[in-house]
């Protein structure tokens, strides 16, 4: 009886009513209903940054996810635990996650997120074929100290020489967006020459939004003033098909 019970419940579930796939531990976004891979022209994987959950709820997705939602891609999110939210491990179960969305069906993938969810979302870069586009919002993901600073910047290097676009020609898009008076990006310079400097290699076309006047600070991308500003730019580059609805 228990059994029959809870598959009931499981049938009578959002998920299970929108034919959604088990892509553990990515969950559909409770701020978006979707539409399942059948219906929806995409997804959207959103990475919010570090954050202890013991204190706080994850972080709500920027404005400018929402203009990705309208249109017709459905939003899911990769919500880490702090203290088990290691770089390549990430790296590595967000792109199984990603393949088993695109299996179900999700004709398009794409990957954005925030600080250290955006240094994770970068990663994807290194597997050919695992997303269609991908936007990082103030990467960061070795603190503030000056004294890993090169540590960082180490790190960054790796994450764009691994980077595998599949190739001239495939043009992987990807954004970033690098904002004034950030102190988790120290180098801001130098982290748009390493990244420019791979885009040919690897195979990707790279959208930057370098040191605007405005917004600033780390978490600028959360202000709807960024949205108004390049929320629109940069739902076409990684999206071209799609249009708002």
């Amino acid at each position: 009886m228990l059994r029959v019970i809870a598959l009931l419940l499981l049938l009578a579930s959002p998920a299970a009513a929108s034919g959604l796939p088990d892509a553990e531990p990515l969950r559909p976004s409770p701020n978006f209903t979707p539409a399942g891979p059948a219906a929806a022209r995409g997804v959207l994987v959103w990475l919010p940054g570090a954050y202890d959950q013991t204190v706080h709820p994850p972080p709500p997705e920027p404005e400018w996810v929402a203009r990705m939602a309208a249109r017709a891609l459905d939003i899911w999110r990769f919500d880490r635990m702090r203290g088990q939210d290691q770089l390549a491990s990430g790296g590595q179960v967000l792109a199984n996650a990603l393949q088993i969305l695109r299996a179900s069906g999700y004709r398009r993938v794409l990957v954005a997120g925030h600080s250290r969810g955006a240094w994770i979302g970068l990663t994807a870069m290194a597997r050919a074929g695992v997303a269609d586009g991908i936007v990082a919002l103030s990467p960061a993901a070795h603190g503030t100290q000056p004294h890993r600073r090169a540590e960082a910047l180490a790190a960054w290097r790796s994450v764009w020489t691994a980077a595998d676009g599949n190739g001239p020609g495939r043009d992987l898009p990807v954004v970033l967006v690098q904002l004034r008076d950030d102190p988790w990006d120290p180098d801001p310079l130098e982290r748009k020459i390493v990244a420019v400097a791979e885009v040919w290699r690897a195979g990707l076309r790279l959208l930057t939004i370098h040191l605007p006047e405005s917004p600033d600070g780390h978490m600028g991308v959360y202000e709807p003033a960024f949205d108004a500003r390049f929320g629109a730019e940069i739902a076409g580059f990684v999206d071209p098909l799609g249009a708002d609805r």
